[in-house]
């Protein structure tokens, strides 16, 4: 593959990386303030808890996805696709990627379900 084309794939996933990592700080941080109302009991707790912790998880996917990025552009080109890249992690782009993607969508789930109950 060209480097060119390579370049422009990681450039994109670093912006929708970072453009996530926004989201989750804002919405784990919502999250948290909810939290320390203390208004938040029983199962509706369990929820917001484990939404603010996937968000969170989200964040570290991000991070680590920005870490192997980071990496892959020292060896650029590259003959496979980016997303075969890993480092000494062993993880690849790909499979961070999805993580990252992943983690922020069953965050969200818990979120509806402790907005369903509050709401319920």
């Amino acid at each position: 593959m060209e480097k060119t084309t390579q370049m422009d794939a990681i450039a994109s996933l670093k912006d929708w990386s970072k453009w996530l990592i926004g989201l989750n700080t804002t919405l784990g941080g919502g999250c948290l303030t909810i939290l320390q109302t203390g208004n938040v009991q029983g199962l509706t707790r369990v929820f917001l808890i484990a939404a603010i912790i996937t968000f969170l998880l989200s964040v570290v996917c991000s991070i680590l996805l920005g870490k192997v990025l980071a990496a892959l552009t020292e060896h650029l080109p590259t003959e496979r696709s980016i997303y075969h890249f890993s480092d000494g992690l062993g993880i690849s782009v790909k499979h961070l990627a999805r993580a990252q993607l992943l983690t922020f969508l069953l965050a969200g789930v818990f979120m509806a379900i402790w907005l369903a109950l509050k709401i319920g």
